[in-house]
């Protein structure tokens, strides 16, 4: 008899196991687990437990999983709050349905008295098929969508859930009314398979909803990139044409004096001298568009009144685009400023190299204590900003590098590094 319950419960765990392995790398596509150990294995045993529950109608484990459930992937999890709940959601119908299926309709199959061994089988084999169905789309970055969004994928996830629930609880609650539990037995060969369905139809709409989102936002950052840019290169020929007309100045300048107009040469130089672009000397780095942007992000330092400690060392020529230099540098410091600016501490830290083959840049600001949980932007007018950190994301990406941002103690850290290719 022992012998009999160790063959079953090996297998039975390694099915359990299984299962939850495949929900928990397909939903590592849709949320984003938190960096500690803890939060890893709390998802990973949320997707393993609910999956191993014996689920039919009738039995009230549905309701009893639930919010054990939702507060484990809740916790576990980061982003919109919204967003992980509505993810956490959708998973749970897809898994309760499927478990629903194997527990209540596979008995007429079990000739040979299996039955609970059997819907552990299955289960692996449905999760594991929706998995490799997504498996490319997997290997890409989690999906990230804006609130307005989760609030349409939210209401449309109350679907599948106030259905499964409607129909498992009621025979529950009710046990000895045979009309019941042979009405809930019929509706669910249609309502479970249609529940399966469009938790996984919900699943895919996410991610074609976060690839237009995407897309949506690199137009808008090539814009605004490309916009940015040829403000810099108008800057850039204000400097060579003054540069050029500079015998005109000083031809000037000396007829004043030969005039003896002293006062009037005194004025012309001061007027002169104040021009922003004359100004603008300063030499950071051997790279002219990065120069350009870090020594006008300088100068809208200085007026704030925010201290800056720059250190970068660059060559003159680097294998990235001018606009993609201009949207990481610009879009890095642009946040860094109006977080500084509303902290008690203003000082920006940056520090810039390239070594061992690596583009490689860290960015400090204090924190002004309104952040957003998933950083996003909390400026009222949201369809004109927000695009810094996802912008830079993609560009880093794009690069084939490595892209790192968030709260460190009691600032803001942003470290990105991209190979020299």
């Amino acid at each position: 008899m022992q012998n009999a319950f160790l063959f079953f419960l090996g297998p039975y765990i390694l099915f359990v196991l299984l299962s939850g392995f495949f929900l928990y790398y397909t939903s590592l596509r849709f949320t984003e687990v938190k960096p500690v150990w803890w939060a890893k294995v709390m998802l990973f045993s949320a997707m393993t437990l609910s999956s191993g529950m014996v689920i039919w109608i009738g039995d009230n484990n549905f309701a009893m999983t639930f919010p054990f459930y939702i507060a484990a992937f809740f916790f576990a999890t980061k982003g919109d709050w919204l967003g992980r709940l509505t993810v956490g959601g959708i998973f749970f119908c897809f898994i309760m349905s499927v478990c629903a299926m194997s527990d209540t309709y596979l008995i007429p199959l079990d000739r040979f008295n299996l039955h609970d061994m059997v819907s552990r089988m299955v289960r692996p084999v449905i999760f594991g098929i929706f998995y490799l169905t997504l498996h490319r789309q997997l290997k890409q970055q989690t999906v990230c969508l804006p609130h307005r969004l989760w609030k349409l994928c939210a209401g449309l996830t109350l679907l599948p859930l106030v259905t499964l629930s409607v129909l498992i609880l009621p025979a529950y609650w009710m046990p000895e009314s045979i009309l019941i539990e042979n009405l809930t037995l019929f509706q669910g060969m249609f309502i479970l398979p249609l529940s399966l369905i469009s938790s996984v139809v919900l699943l895919h709409s996410i991610l074609i909803l976060a690839d237009y989102e995407q897309k949506a936002q690199a137009a808008a950052l090539a814009e605004m990139r490309e916009v940015y840019y040829q403000s810099l290169q108008k800057e850039q020929t204000q400097v060579r044409t003054l540069r050029h007309d500079l015998r005109n100045h000083l031809n000037t300048v000396l007829g004043l004096l030969e005039e003896k107009e002293s006062q009037k040469a005194q004025e012309y130089l001061a007027k002169l001298t104040d021009s922003p672009v004359l100004r603008r000397s300063r030499r950071l780095c051997d790279n002219e568009i990065v120069n350009v942007v870090l020594t006008s992000k300088c100068e809208e330092m200085e007026r704030l009144d925010i201290g800056a400690d720059i250190k970068i060392s660059l060559p003159e020529q680097l294998p990235f685009a001018d606009t993609d230099l201009c949207a990481l540098f610009g879009n890095a410091l642009d946040n860094a400023i109006d977080a500084t600016r509303r902290a008690k501490n203003s000082k920006i830290t940056l520090r810039c190299k390239v070594e061992y083959g690596m583009f490689m840049l860290l960015i400090q600001n204090p924190l002004a204590g309104d952040e957003h949980e998933d950083l996003s932007t909390t400026k009222k007018d949201k369809a004109l900003h927000g695009f810094g950190l996802n912008g830079m994301r993609e560009i880093v990406t794009r690069y084939g590098g490595i892209f790192d941002a968030g709260k460190k103690e009691n600032q803001f850290e942003l470290i990105l590094n991209m190979p020299l290719q």
